[in-house]
């Protein structure tokens, strides 16, 4: 089994496309015994391993030895990644190190409170006595509580549109950086039967945040078998700091990923298969204030809590595809599912 350099771009939770263009968005590696025959045997036939088959132009999504030998000569206005000069003169390909991905995020995801729900009740009831020849009774309430973690419910749904800038820094390693806007909500369920509401109620939260994050990517390619496509792979960790603009409330999500797969040459580009675990875990201290008109009176509830995602570990599949005169332009479809559903879909250019 061989393992082998690899570069390919990133998304907000994944790597991104894949291209084979001498300036396209990520790029395949040769191996050394292919770098060797580009580099010592310009006048000869080369002769390369079983497993880079010709495919049409391509050899396993890979250029043909001319454009292979100017992807070696040519160096980026930037100078990223480091340590490409040295990547060139051995044969590896590398990819155009600069780019830019705009992002559409939706997950619904289920969440427990870290400790107890705090609560600032004040209201106003009124309970029929046993007499009905008699006026209602009115209860007046102003009081603070605290429910059991246990004992409440809270699902929620969230929608992003994140605009995430990236580079190259090491031929195998990318740095990105994100901006962006989200709108979500949480339905807390939660039993005020001791207080004399029958009923359980559900405080709905919706809120607006925009946030900022970090993240990298490690890249590479295993040969398993001679003859047949490689497997690539990548490791994404991530962070990202949430501000609400509608609740007194921030958002911390850390983020990690593995992926691995193939990807072919098809029509107009190249498509990758993907299949992932991910890790994700949401931070989120909830304060605000909320007015319940019930049948019976009103409640005005002033809330204090923590909360977490419930589950933290789940699968996906996805697909990405490299398009463009150069291959430059790449689309990433992801579906998330196990313990929560999810969905992105980016588009991004390499420059």
């Amino acid at each position: 089994m061989k393992l082998t350099t690899f570069a390919l771009l990133t998304t907000l939770t994944t790597p991104l496309a894949f291209a084979n263009d001498v300036n396209s968005s990520t790029a395949a590696t040769l191996t050394p015994e292919t770098s060797t025959a580009v580099d010592d045997t310009k006048n000869e036939t080369p002769s390369f391993p079983e497993s880079f088959k010709p495919q049409g132009e391509a050899i396993l999504g890979l250029q043909s030895l001319e454009s292979q030998e100017q992807a070696i000569q040519e160096e980026h206005w930037s100078g990223l990644p480091f340590l490409g000069q040295k990547a060139r003169e051995m044969g590896y390909q590398l990819p155009i190190p600069l780019g830019f991905n705009v992002y559409y995020n939706k997950q619904e995801v289920g969440y427990v409170a870290q400790d107890a729900f705090k609560l600032g009740l004040k209201g106003q009831l009124s309970q029929p006595t046993k007499n009905p020849n008699k006026p209602d009774r009115i209860i007046d309430i102003d009081q603070n509580i605290e429910i059991p973690a246990d004992q409440i419910s809270i699902t929620g749904e969230d929608e992003s549109v994140q605009l995430k800038v990236d580079a190259w820094i090491l031929p195998f390693w990318n740095v990105y950086g994100l901006v962006g806007y989200t709108k979500g909500y949480k339905d807390i369920a939660m039993d005020l039967s001791a207080m004399g509401i029958p009923q359980p109620l559900v405080l709905p939260i919706e809120y607006e945040a925009y946030n900022v994050g970090i993240g990298q990517v490690l890249a590479g390619q295993i040969e398993v078998i001679p003859g047949m496509h490689p497997f690539i792979f990548t490791a994404v960790t991530a962070f990202t700091n949430s501000w609400t603009t509608t609740t007194d409330s921030t958002i911390q999500t850390y983020i990690g990923s593995f992926r691995t797969g193939q990807r072919y040459a098809v029509p107009g580009g190249q498509l990758a298969v993907l299949v992932g675990y991910n890790y994700q875990l949401i931070n989120q201290n909830i304060t605000g204030s909320y007015s319940f008109d019930l049948p019976d009176g009103y409640l005005d509830v002033d809330y204090d809590v923590a909360l977490k995602s419930q589950e933290t570990s789940n699968m996906s599949v996805s697909m990405v595809y490299d398009f463009g005169p150069k291959q430059e332009w790449n689309m990433f479809l992801e579906y998330g599912f196990l313990n929560w559903n999810q969905v992105i879909f980016s588009i991004g250019r390499r420059f």
